[in-house]
Protein backbone atom coordinates (compact mmCIF):
# COMPACT_ATOMS: atom_id res chain seq x y z
CA UNK A 1 0.00 0.00 0.00
CA UNK A 2 1.10 3.55 -0.86
CA UNK A 3 0.65 6.44 1.05
CA UNK A 4 0.43 9.81 -1.33
CA UNK A 5 0.63 13.26 -0.33
CA UNK A 6 -2.28 15.25 -2.50
CA UNK A 7 -2.28 19.48 -3.14
CA UNK A 8 -4.67 20.56 -5.03
CA UNK A 9 -4.78 19.95 -8.58
CA UNK A 10 -3.12 22.42 -11.32
CA UNK A 11 -2.53 21.94 -14.66
CA UNK A 12 0.85 22.42 -17.51
CA UNK A 13 1.01 25.66 -19.21
CA UNK A 14 0.43 22.94 -22.57
CA UNK A 15 -1.18 20.04 -21.57
CA UNK A 16 -3.86 17.40 -23.05
CA UNK A 17 -5.76 15.70 -20.41
CA UNK A 18 -9.00 13.52 -20.58
CA UNK A 19 -11.16 14.28 -17.57
CA UNK A 20 -13.33 10.71 -17.82
CA UNK A 21 -16.71 11.08 -16.21
CA UNK A 22 -20.17 9.33 -17.09
CA UNK A 23 -22.32 11.51 -18.29
CA UNK A 24 -25.91 11.03 -17.61
CA UNK A 25 -28.21 9.06 -20.13
CA UNK A 26 -31.04 11.82 -19.94
CA UNK A 27 -28.51 14.51 -20.85
CA UNK A 28 -29.93 17.03 -23.17
CA UNK A 29 -28.61 18.03 -26.26
CA UNK A 30 -27.11 21.55 -26.49
CA UNK A 31 -25.51 23.81 -28.58
CA UNK A 32 -22.16 24.67 -27.91
CA UNK A 33 -21.33 28.57 -27.72
CA UNK A 34 -18.84 31.15 -27.13
CA UNK A 35 -15.16 29.59 -28.26
CA UNK A 36 -16.15 26.15 -28.63
CA UNK A 37 -18.36 26.93 -31.20
CA UNK A 38 -16.14 26.70 -34.02
CA UNK A 39 -14.50 23.51 -33.29
CA UNK A 40 -17.77 22.11 -32.90
CA UNK A 41 -17.84 23.42 -36.71
CA UNK A 42 -15.12 21.86 -37.62
CA UNK A 43 -16.25 18.47 -36.26
CA UNK A 44 -19.76 18.53 -37.73
CA UNK A 45 -17.57 19.19 -41.34
CA UNK A 46 -16.15 15.73 -40.36
CA UNK A 47 -16.27 12.17 -42.15
CA UNK A 48 -16.38 9.72 -39.02
CA UNK A 49 -14.47 6.67 -38.96
CA UNK A 50 -17.48 4.67 -38.83
CA UNK A 51 -18.98 5.64 -42.02
CA UNK A 52 -15.52 5.47 -44.00
CA UNK A 53 -15.38 2.60 -46.99
CA UNK A 54 -12.97 -0.51 -45.28
CA UNK A 55 -10.44 0.30 -47.77
CA UNK A 56 -9.76 3.42 -46.55
CA UNK A 57 -10.22 2.43 -42.88
CA UNK A 58 -7.32 0.01 -43.14
CA UNK A 59 -5.12 2.59 -45.11
CA UNK A 60 -5.43 5.28 -42.38
CA UNK A 61 -5.35 2.50 -39.17
CA UNK A 62 -2.45 0.49 -39.93
CA UNK A 63 -2.95 -1.67 -36.91
CA UNK A 64 -5.32 -3.23 -38.27
CA UNK A 65 -2.74 -5.01 -40.55
CA UNK A 66 -3.81 -8.43 -41.06
CA UNK A 67 -7.67 -7.83 -40.44
CA UNK A 68 -10.51 -10.30 -41.36
CA UNK A 69 -13.24 -8.07 -42.30
CA UNK A 70 -16.95 -8.72 -40.62
CA UNK A 71 -19.54 -9.96 -43.23
CA UNK A 72 -22.61 -8.28 -41.56
CA UNK A 73 -23.11 -6.32 -38.19
CA UNK A 74 -25.07 -8.87 -36.31
CA UNK A 75 -22.54 -9.47 -33.58
CA UNK A 76 -22.17 -5.84 -33.22
CA UNK A 77 -24.70 -5.81 -30.65
CA UNK A 78 -23.52 -8.79 -28.24
CA UNK A 79 -20.09 -7.22 -28.28
CA UNK A 80 -21.21 -4.14 -26.91
CA UNK A 81 -23.35 -5.24 -24.19
CA UNK A 82 -20.45 -7.68 -22.69
CA UNK A 83 -17.79 -5.23 -23.32
CA UNK A 84 -20.29 -2.91 -21.35
CA UNK A 85 -20.79 -5.40 -18.34
CA UNK A 86 -16.82 -5.84 -18.21
CA UNK A 87 -16.42 -2.05 -17.74
CA UNK A 88 -18.97 -2.00 -15.15
CA UNK A 89 -17.29 -4.42 -12.94
CA UNK A 90 -14.19 -2.37 -13.81
CA UNK A 91 -15.98 1.11 -12.46
CA UNK A 92 -18.18 -0.66 -9.55
CA UNK A 93 -15.06 -2.21 -8.03
CA UNK A 94 -12.07 0.04 -8.71
CA UNK A 95 -9.79 0.80 -5.95
CA UNK A 96 -7.01 3.66 -5.76
CA UNK A 97 -3.99 2.71 -7.66
CA UNK A 98 -0.19 3.70 -8.55
CA UNK A 99 2.23 2.60 -11.07
CA UNK A 100 5.87 3.66 -12.02
CA UNK A 101 5.45 5.68 -15.02
CA UNK A 102 8.08 6.47 -17.77
CA UNK A 103 7.81 8.97 -20.04
CA UNK A 104 10.17 9.36 -22.84
CA UNK A 105 9.10 12.49 -24.95
CA UNK A 106 10.53 13.77 -28.29
CA UNK A 107 9.97 16.78 -30.41
CA UNK A 108 10.51 17.66 -33.96
CA UNK A 109 9.75 20.18 -36.43
CA UNK A 110 11.05 22.65 -37.90
CA UNK A 111 9.62 25.03 -35.37
CA UNK A 112 11.01 23.05 -32.51
CA UNK A 113 14.40 24.50 -32.52
CA UNK A 114 15.67 26.67 -29.05
CA UNK A 115 16.69 29.83 -28.93
CA UNK A 116 20.42 28.63 -28.84
CA UNK A 117 20.08 26.47 -32.21
CA UNK A 118 19.78 23.21 -30.83
CA UNK A 119 16.92 21.33 -30.78
CA UNK A 120 15.88 19.34 -27.55
CA UNK A 121 14.98 16.31 -28.95
CA UNK A 122 14.14 13.79 -26.42
CA UNK A 123 13.97 13.73 -22.74
CA UNK A 124 13.11 10.52 -20.34
CA UNK A 125 11.28 11.39 -16.69
CA UNK A 126 9.93 9.10 -14.25
CA UNK A 127 6.74 9.58 -11.88
CA UNK A 128 4.62 7.60 -9.96
CA UNK A 129 1.27 7.86 -11.96
CA UNK A 130 -1.89 7.96 -9.55
CA UNK A 131 -5.49 7.16 -10.28
CA UNK A 132 -8.19 7.99 -8.26
CA UNK A 133 -11.99 6.79 -8.29
CA UNK A 134 -14.41 9.45 -7.21
CA UNK A 135 -18.02 7.85 -7.46
CA UNK A 136 -21.70 9.98 -7.37
CA UNK A 137 -24.53 7.59 -7.69
CA UNK A 138 -23.52 4.85 -10.86
CA UNK A 139 -21.01 7.52 -12.46
CA UNK A 140 -17.57 7.07 -11.98
CA UNK A 141 -14.80 10.12 -12.51
CA UNK A 142 -11.43 8.93 -12.55
CA UNK A 143 -8.73 11.69 -11.34
CA UNK A 144 -5.23 10.44 -12.69
CA UNK A 145 -2.54 12.42 -11.88
CA UNK A 146 1.66 12.51 -11.33
CA UNK A 147 4.05 12.99 -8.24
CA UNK A 148 7.73 12.36 -8.07
CA UNK A 149 9.19 9.59 -6.66
CA UNK A 150 8.58 10.50 -3.23
CA UNK A 151 4.89 11.11 -3.25
CA UNK A 152 4.96 15.15 -3.90
CA UNK A 153 2.35 15.72 -6.25
CA UNK A 154 3.92 17.33 -9.15
CA UNK A 155 3.33 21.41 -10.61
CA UNK A 156 4.10 22.78 -14.10
CA UNK A 157 6.68 24.92 -12.67
CA UNK A 158 8.91 21.24 -12.42
CA UNK A 159 7.84 19.80 -15.23
CA UNK A 160 10.12 20.11 -18.52
CA UNK A 161 9.47 22.83 -20.67
CA UNK A 162 8.40 22.77 -24.30
CA UNK A 163 7.28 19.27 -23.87
CA UNK A 164 3.19 18.12 -23.87
CA UNK A 165 2.53 16.16 -20.84
CA UNK A 166 -0.50 13.71 -21.51
CA UNK A 167 -2.58 11.49 -19.58
CA UNK A 168 -5.86 9.83 -18.97
CA UNK A 169 -5.57 6.16 -20.13
CA UNK A 170 -6.62 4.33 -17.51
CA UNK A 171 -10.47 4.98 -18.31
CA UNK A 172 -10.39 5.08 -22.26
CA UNK A 173 -12.03 2.01 -22.65
CA UNK A 174 -15.21 3.43 -20.97
CA UNK A 175 -15.85 4.87 -24.02
CA UNK A 176 -17.78 1.46 -24.46
CA UNK A 177 -19.41 1.38 -21.15
CA UNK A 178 -22.93 1.69 -20.97
CA UNK A 179 -24.01 5.19 -20.22
CA UNK A 180 -21.07 5.97 -22.45
CA UNK A 181 -22.21 4.28 -25.81
CA UNK A 182 -25.70 6.31 -26.53
CA UNK A 183 -22.92 9.33 -27.19
CA UNK A 184 -21.20 7.17 -30.12
CA UNK A 185 -21.40 5.18 -32.92
CA UNK A 186 -20.12 2.05 -33.31
CA UNK A 187 -19.04 -1.05 -36.19
CA UNK A 188 -17.71 -4.07 -36.41
CA UNK A 189 -14.82 -3.83 -38.70
CA UNK A 190 -13.61 -8.12 -38.28
CA UNK A 191 -11.47 -10.27 -36.56
CA UNK A 192 -7.61 -10.20 -36.10
CA UNK A 193 -5.05 -11.73 -33.88
CA UNK A 194 -3.17 -9.21 -31.59
CA UNK A 195 -0.28 -11.54 -29.58
CA UNK A 196 -1.43 -14.79 -30.43
CA UNK A 197 -5.29 -13.60 -29.39
CA UNK A 198 -8.53 -13.36 -31.12
CA UNK A 199 -10.04 -10.18 -30.96
CA UNK A 200 -12.60 -8.21 -32.93
CA UNK A 201 -12.06 -5.14 -34.11
CA UNK A 202 -15.12 -2.38 -33.21
CA UNK A 203 -14.59 1.27 -34.42
CA UNK A 204 -16.38 4.19 -32.91
CA UNK A 205 -16.93 8.09 -33.64
CA UNK A 206 -18.76 10.19 -30.61
CA UNK A 207 -21.50 12.42 -31.52
CA UNK A 208 -20.71 16.04 -32.07
CA UNK A 209 -22.35 16.90 -28.87
CA UNK A 210 -21.08 18.95 -25.59
CA UNK A 211 -21.96 16.15 -23.67
CA UNK A 212 -19.71 13.71 -25.24
CA UNK A 213 -16.79 15.53 -24.80
CA UNK A 214 -14.57 13.88 -21.91
CA UNK A 215 -11.38 15.63 -22.70
CA UNK A 216 -9.17 19.04 -23.45
CA UNK A 217 -6.66 20.49 -24.84
CA UNK A 218 -5.21 23.13 -22.71
CA UNK A 219 -2.68 25.77 -23.80
CA UNK A 220 -2.04 28.53 -21.13
CA UNK A 221 -5.85 29.95 -20.63
CA UNK A 222 -7.13 28.68 -23.50
CA UNK A 223 -8.44 25.22 -24.43
CA UNK A 224 -9.91 22.79 -27.33
CA UNK A 225 -12.73 20.58 -26.34
CA UNK A 226 -11.85 16.85 -27.98
CA UNK A 227 -14.27 14.34 -29.21
CA UNK A 228 -12.43 11.55 -30.69
CA UNK A 229 -12.57 8.26 -33.05
CA UNK A 230 -10.63 4.83 -33.52
CA UNK A 231 -10.90 1.24 -32.41
CA UNK A 232 -10.82 -1.22 -29.94
CA UNK A 233 -9.67 -4.59 -30.25
CA UNK A 234 -11.80 -6.81 -27.44
CA UNK A 235 -10.74 -10.20 -26.89
CA UNK A 236 -13.36 -12.82 -28.44
CA UNK A 237 -12.32 -14.82 -25.38
CA UNK A 238 -13.85 -12.17 -22.64
CA UNK A 239 -14.66 -9.33 -24.15
CA UNK A 240 -12.11 -7.13 -22.43
CA UNK A 241 -9.93 -4.75 -24.35
CA UNK A 242 -6.68 -4.94 -25.09
CA UNK A 243 -5.74 -2.61 -27.59
CA UNK A 244 -6.79 0.64 -28.25
CA UNK A 245 -6.57 3.82 -30.83
CA UNK A 246 -8.14 7.21 -30.74
CA UNK A 247 -7.90 9.71 -33.23
CA UNK A 248 -9.35 13.64 -33.60
CA UNK A 249 -12.92 13.64 -34.84
CA UNK A 250 -11.39 16.54 -37.03
CA UNK A 251 -7.98 18.35 -37.22
CA UNK A 252 -8.61 21.52 -34.94
CA UNK A 253 -6.12 23.73 -36.38
CA UNK A 254 -3.49 24.05 -34.97
CA UNK A 255 -3.92 21.31 -33.04
CA UNK A 256 -3.75 19.23 -36.39
CA UNK A 257 -4.11 15.39 -34.98
CA UNK A 258 -3.42 13.80 -31.59
CA UNK A 259 -3.39 9.80 -31.91
CA UNK A 260 -3.49 7.86 -29.36
CA UNK A 261 -2.52 3.86 -28.78
CA UNK A 262 -2.92 2.44 -25.74
CA UNK A 263 -2.02 -1.47 -24.76
CA UNK A 264 -3.64 -3.10 -21.50
CA UNK A 265 -2.90 -5.71 -19.63
CA UNK A 266 -4.32 -7.58 -16.45
CA UNK A 267 -2.96 -6.71 -12.99
CA UNK A 268 -4.52 -8.64 -10.07
CA UNK A 269 -3.61 -6.55 -6.45
CA UNK A 270 -2.96 -8.79 -3.48
CA UNK A 271 -5.83 -8.67 -1.17
CA UNK A 272 -7.72 -6.67 -3.93
CA UNK A 273 -11.36 -7.48 -4.85
CA UNK A 274 -10.51 -7.87 -8.43
CA UNK A 275 -7.88 -7.88 -11.65
CA UNK A 276 -8.12 -4.46 -13.31
CA UNK A 277 -7.09 -4.04 -17.18
CA UNK A 278 -4.89 -1.06 -17.42
CA UNK A 279 -2.45 0.54 -19.34
CA UNK A 280 0.79 -1.08 -19.98
CA UNK A 281 2.36 0.86 -23.12
CA UNK A 282 0.88 3.92 -24.44
CA UNK A 283 2.08 6.07 -27.35
CA UNK A 284 0.86 9.92 -27.84
CA UNK A 285 1.25 11.73 -31.14
CA UNK A 286 0.12 15.04 -30.99
CA UNK A 287 0.77 17.70 -34.47
CA UNK A 288 1.00 21.16 -32.58
CA UNK A 289 1.20 23.88 -35.76
CA UNK A 290 3.97 22.15 -37.12
CA UNK A 291 5.94 20.39 -34.09
CA UNK A 292 5.14 16.88 -33.58
CA UNK A 293 5.44 15.55 -29.95
CA UNK A 294 5.32 11.84 -29.69
CA UNK A 295 5.23 11.18 -26.06
CA UNK A 296 5.65 7.13 -25.05
CA UNK A 297 4.27 6.03 -21.45
CA UNK A 298 5.36 2.51 -19.84
CA UNK A 299 3.64 1.07 -16.72
CA UNK A 300 4.76 -1.26 -14.05
CA UNK A 301 4.88 -1.47 -10.61
CA UNK A 302 1.33 -1.08 -10.05
CA UNK A 303 -0.38 -1.16 -6.00
CA UNK A 304 -2.76 0.17 -4.84
CA UNK A 305 -2.85 3.42 -2.39
CA UNK A 306 -4.68 6.02 -0.06
CA UNK A 307 -4.55 9.67 -0.16
CA UNK A 308 -3.48 11.60 2.70
CA UNK A 309 -4.86 15.30 3.15
CA UNK A 310 -2.32 18.30 3.80
CA UNK A 311 -2.34 21.60 5.47
CA UNK A 312 -0.34 23.39 3.82
CA UNK A 313 0.32 26.82 5.80
CA UNK A 314 4.00 28.38 3.00
CA UNK A 315 1.93 31.91 1.46
CA UNK A 316 2.93 30.48 -2.04
CA UNK A 317 0.13 27.86 -1.74
CA UNK A 318 -2.41 30.85 -2.05
CA UNK A 319 -1.82 30.53 -5.43
CA UNK A 320 -3.76 27.23 -5.67
CA UNK A 321 -7.14 28.10 -4.36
Amino acid sequence: MVSVRRSKPSYLACALWFLWATPPLAAQRAVPSGPDAQFFDAYRRSDPITKWPLKRTLHQIPELKGLQPATDQSQLPELLRRVSENLQKFVTNFVNTTALETIEETRSGERAWGEDGQMPERTVQKFRYLMQARKEGDALTLIEYRTDLHGREEHPQKLIKNFIKTTGFASMALFFGHLQQPWSDFRHLGHQMIGGCRTEAVAFAEHVEPVAVMGRFVVGKASMPLLVQGVAWIRTSDYQILQLRTDLVAPLPPLVRVTTVALFANNQFQGGPTAFWLPQEVEVTVDLNSIVFVNRHTYSDYQLFRVESVIKTDPAAAQYP
